[in-house]
């Protein structure tokens, strides 16, 4: 019988938590089915009547996500993202060398009707949702020609760090489901990604997905009920071992 691992607190706000979710572990998943949710509720029992995950990671990215306690909190904390008052920010690993400058990457980018996963488009398409994300060089590593990024999202879209990083040719190392051997085309595809599509509409885990390296490291916020400018942090120093 596999024993499922506690949850790390980052931080504690009384009517809020920030945890960090490992990676290969779904933000929700079905009932019965383990998650960061499940867990926390096991983990969290007879704390609060009311239990709330705000945002949610893909389930092979690792990082901090905010979890609500109070109904209002959640309402508060949901109003942040949709006006886009929270920051995020974002350690990376991809392949190849990204020039050392700051890169402001902008795509135009839908859901795949009936896939779990996203596309480029025209700016003309009715499903299109504009993306950006800029983008800060940490450091290259000629010897396994790899480079450390930091990614700060102004936008929430499927998926988006991803492929915008392989529409670019430096897929998130370990990324099966977003490839980046046919760049130029629109849609990016994956030998794997058949499986992982599968499988991810069945609401079942990928074995290809098990981990990429892709962190969310940081979060800032006003908090719900003092308004004050939160910032809760989430090292990852696996990613910045490997480069």
């Amino acid at each position: 019988m596999m024993i499922e691992s506690a949850i790390k607190v980052l931080w504690d706000g009384d009517s809020m938590l920030a945890v960090e979710k490992p990676a290969g572990l779904s933000t929700q998943s079905p009932p019965g089915n383990d998650s960061l949710e499940s867990r926390l509720r096991t983990q969290l029992s007879g704390r609060s009547d009311y239990f709330a995950v705000v945002h949610r990671l893909d389930r092979p990215v690792s990082g901090v996500v905010l979890i609500a306690l109070r109904k209002r909190v959640a309402k508060l904390l949901s109003e942040q993202f949709a006006t886009r008052k929270v920051d995020k920010h974002y350690l990376a690993v991809v392949e190849g060398n990204i020039e050392p400058v700051e890169q402001l990457w902008t795509d135009y980018l839908r859901k795949v009707p009936n896939q779990p996963r996203a596309e480029r488009v025209t700016e003309n398409d009715p499903d299109a949702k504009f993306a950006e994300t800029r983008v800060e060089v940490v450091r290259y590593c000629s010897k396994l020609d790899r480079t450390l990024v930091r990614l700060f999202p102004h936008t929430g879209r499927m998926h988006q760090l991803r492929i915008q990083s392989a529409l670019r040719g430096h897929r998130i190392l370990g990324d099966s489901l977003y490839d980046n051997h046919d760049s130029d085309e629109d849609t990016i595809v994956s030998e794997n990604r058949e499986s992982d599509l599968t499988r991810a509409s069945a609401g079942l885990p990928s074995p290809n997905q098990t981990r990429i390296m892709l962190h969310a490291e940081s979060i800032t916020f006003h908090h719900p009920k003092s308004g004050v400018r939160v910032t809760v942090q989430c090292p990852a120093d696996e990613l910045q071992q490997i480069v």
